[in-house]
This record gives structure tokens, sequence and C-alpha cells, in this order.
């Protein structure tokens, strides 16, 4: 697959986008707010990448090993609905779950599709996916989500914010990118994956 110019549809701009407008808290986000929130968002998984790469090099398998982060490969289906789940993190204790039947039938789905991502199918774009969200996790109060809070409502000097959770799958997105070498945003299997089978992907 080519990589998408910035204008396409399937860009990582238009596809961060797309995100963003899922979150629940898009309403409440300024017009002129939402493309810089995006960029902002590319550019931490593309730098968080670079960080990463420099260290411990591309593979994810590898860096999850030298980082001492569990990985564990399910053999049960955790969608529910129309919801397809390939991923988590969960941070007590740090661990990553991947879930091989659904990765799996995406891979299959690919290559009916007559598109490739190596191979190794998409298990290491949805590790890397993964290895973002544990990496943001441990920067605390710096993480993504709570550099850019949205303001709820207020009563007088007290203000309820929320965070983005968006944000965080549009970086995690363009770290996986970044680190593989991919030439799309993984968002852009979405598209590819609501044709074949009509279900809403999802990564945690």
């Amino acid at each position: 697959m080519n990589e998408p110019a910035p204008d396409c549809p399937a860009s990582p701009q238009a596809l961060g986008l797309l995100q963003l407008r899922e979150d629940s808290q898009y309403r409440r986000i300024p017009g002129s707010q939402r493309n810089p929130l995006v960029e902002s968002a590319l550019e931490d998984g593309r730098l968080l990448a670079e960080q990463t790469r420099r260290r411990w090099g591309r593979d994810p398998s590898v860096i999850a090993s030298r980082c001492g982060l569990p990985v564990r490969c399910c053999h049960q289906d955790a969608g529910f609905g129309s919801t397809v789940v390939y991923g988590e993190y969960g941070s007590r204790p740090a661990a990553i779950t991947l879930y091989l039947p659904a990765i799996q039938a995406l891979d299959r789905l690919l290559a009916r599709q007559g598109q490739s991502c190596g191979d190794s199918g998409t298990l290491p774009m949805f590790l890397a996916h993964e290895l973002y969200h544990h990496f943001d996790c441990e920067r605390g109060s710096a993480r993504l989500s709570r550099r850019y809070a949205i303001r709820i409502f207020s009563v007088g000097s007290w203000h309820w914010m929320s965070g983005l959770s968006s944000l965080c799958e549009i970086a995690a997105g363009a770290f996986a990118q970044q680190l593989l070498g991919l030439p799309f945003h993984p968002k852009y299997l979405d598209s590819l994956l609501q044709v074949g089978v009509g279900a809403k992907p999802q990564s945690a």
C-alpha cells in the first residue's frame, strides 16, 4: 500500500480527524482547535516512536521484552456486538494483551483483498499501538490526554475538565506507523474491515 497524500481521505490527518469526531467530547472542541489537536497527537506519536527506536530498535516484541512489559497472546475473542478488539493495555500491573482470533481474521481479510502487511501480518502493528499507551501512561500527569483537556462545565472558579481519549488513539497509530515504517496510519485498516465484515475495530 502506498502512503496517502496529506489531503487524501486516507491520510493520517484525515483519519485523525475521523477519530477525533468519534470522541464523546468532540462537540465541545472549538472548530479552530480540531486540526491542531490532530497534528499535535500525530507528532507526539511520531516523536515517541523515534525516541523508542533510538533506544531499543524497531521490533515491538523486543522493545516490550527490554522494558520488562509482559505481552500475552490470547486465543479468546474480546469483541462485543459489532466491535472488534485487537489488543489492550492494562497499567495495573502493566501488561499488553493481544487477541489472536481478531488479528488473524483481519490478516485473512487483508489477504483476500490483495493487501499485505508483511510476513508477520498485523500483529506487530497492534503491539506497537499498545506500546504507545504504555509509554504515554508512564508520563503520568504529562500524558497526552491530560495535556489537551476540554472544559465540561464551570461553577465559579471550579472547572470540570475531561481528557480527549481519541488523541491517544491517533497518537498510538502514528507511533506504530513511524516505528514500523508503515505506508499508512493504522486507522486506514478500519475502512477495509468495515467493508469486509461491517464491524467496528477497537484497540485500547
